[in-house]
């Protein structure tokens, strides 16, 4: 059972500390007071307190009043939350502009592990998002619900998007292969599974429990090789998943034109822009 975060450990997380969030709280709560009273109150040493006010006023959190007895109130939650928030994204603007003015290192062949499912939607997305040519994709039913949209946006900018699921989606422009009987074989194992290939530049290759907010193994890496392995391996999975659908059907044409409209895609016959990336990542080495 999830456990609904306090108000003062949130508060902690936005850059307060415990005896500030502790001294907000009360204040927020019970009104106008002074120091000495919170600090009576809530059972803390006086001298720590006023320092705590002290630092909350200068956060915009709480306000004093003037005279020898000062009483502190706190600023309204809603208050608080507009003013952090306008903080945070004037900081993100600021940070963006700093990072922007780095140079850029150059992509290794680095293969890293990823311990955090947010950290696996967030890797996902950014690769669909920064696609240029191709996506081949295997999705489970749980990642369908972050992944989706991304998806669909990719494939309306010009995007090739094709993508192996497991029960019927509706994603315009995106070319769906539908696995046979998908629901039962996604329901044989309690984790979910994505495989994910961008560009032949990039890939992630993922296992996530059923609820998608732990990982059980998650990799990617930007390796030429091994993005070629797994663009393979998904482009052949693609295929043989429709070819299984024709074949046993007895509709050779529909076989025939599976194939056909994947020849582009194979990456040495082709000599496809995921063929570009790998020879040009090893060609100088073959010298």
């Amino acid at each position: 059972m999830d456990i609904e975060p306090r108000a003062d450990e949130i508060l902690t997380k936005i850059g307060f500390t415990q005896l500030e969030s502790e001294v907000y709280l009360y204040l927020l709560t019970e009104g106008a007071h002074t120091g000495y009273a919170v600090a009576k109150a809530i059972g803390k040493a006086v001298a720590n307190v006023y320092k705590a006010i002290e630092r909350l006023a200068q956060k915009g959190a709480v306000e004093q009043s003037s005279g020898k007895s000062k009483q502190c109130i706190a600023l309204p939650w809603r208050q608080l939350i507009t003013s952090e928030t306008k903080k945070f994204n004037a900081n993100m603007d600021s940070l963006t502009h700093a990072l922007t003015r780095l140079p850029e290192h150059q992509d290794d062949e680095q293969v890293y592990q990823i311990k955090n499912a947010v950290q696996v939607k967030d890797q996902a997305v950014r690769m669909v998002e920064s696609a240029k040519h191709v996506i081949l994709a295997n999705v489970e039913p749980s990642v369908m619900a972050w992944l989706k949209e991304p998806l669909i946006i990719a494939a309306a900018r010009g995007v090739e998007v094709r993508i192996k699921v497991y029960e019927a989606v509706e994603m315009p422009g995106v070319t769906v292969v539908l696995r046979d009987n998908g629901r039962q074989i996604f329901e044989k194992t309690k984790d979910v599974q994505l495989c994910l290939c961008a560009d032949g530049k990039e890939m992630l290759n993922a296992l996530l429990t059923l609820d998608t907010k732990d990982v059980i193994q998650a990799f990617r890496s930007k390796s030429a090789l091994m993005t070629l392995m797994l663009y393979n391996q998904l482009l052949y999975e693609l295929v043989l998943t429709e070819l299984k659908g024709a074949i046993p059907n007895g509709d050779i044409k529909h076989a025939q034109a599976i194939l056909k409209s994947t020849e582009h895609l194979h990456v040495f016959s082709s000599e496809n822009s995921v063929f570009d990336n790998f020879n040009q990542k090893y060609n100088h080495l073959r010298e």
